[in-house]
């Protein structure tokens, strides 16, 4: 382990030969931390999605018709907005087209859910790596 008289003599040595005013050496930089570790970190403090209602996954079919929910899945309600993906880009922008009144009214006479006031449309991220989800 180096002594702290080596650093100052390394400094005094560097000092003069890039004409540094500063008569202080800089402060030792942090070792790095690989992104990894402070995404990790950063995602386990997120707070858990609330799971959705079993009575809404249910009544999916009824709600949003049989030939829109073999192609869509509902995900999760967070602050009263449903969130609903679809299995194939086509079906995305059919689904967006769909007046969302005559869901939301369907979504307000099903007692046991959380009030929703808006539902937001997305494709399924799963698709991407592959893995498909079927409806049953």
């Amino acid at each position: 382990m180096k002594s702290r008289g080596d650093h100052l003599m390394k400094w005094k040595l560097t000092r003069e030969r890039f004409h540094i005013k500063t008569p202080y050496p800089p402060l030792p930089r942090r070792p790095e931390k690989n992104i990894r570790d402070i995404l990790s970190t950063v995602l386990d403090q997120q707070p858990a999605a609330p799971a959705l209602p079993a009575l809404l996954t249910e009544r999916w079919p009824v709600i949003a018709g049989e030939q829109i929910a073999q192609h869509t899945r509902p995900v999760q309600i967070r602050e009263q907005i449903l969130y609903v993906y679809a299995d194939h880009p086509g079906w995305l922008t059919e689904i967006r087209r769909f007046p969302k009144n005559h869901i939301l009214k369907k979504l307000t006479a099903v007692p046991g859910l959380p009030p929703v006031r808006d539902i937001r449309f997305a494709l399924d991220p799963s698709i991407r790596s592959g893995k498909r989800w079927k409806n049953s």
